[in-house]
């Protein structure tokens, strides 16, 4: 799988699970709603994965570069 299928699988599976638990979780929400709701709500819930990962390497990267390394690392 390409790296894009693969996030295609995934967008359809959280698509496919959040219509599910907004249509039984909601009292009274119609398949309508909540097809409305979870289309809404899947490309906020990938940015915010993306978002995250970026942030954790990002982070990592400043982590390397602000503090001296440990003394195994130095000896290298």
């Amino acid at each position: 799988m390409t790296k894009w299928q693969k996030y295609a699988a995934y967008a359809l599976a959280f698509y496919a699970l959040s219509v599910v638990v907004i249509r039984y979780s909601s009292g009274g929400t119609g398949w309508g709603t909540a097809l409305l709701l979870a289309a809404a709500a899947t490309p906020l819930a990938l940015w915010m994965g993306w978002l995250r990962s970026r942030l954790n390497e990002r982070a990592a990267e400043w982590g390397r570069r602000r503090f001296r390394p440990w003394p195994e690392e130095r000896r290298r």
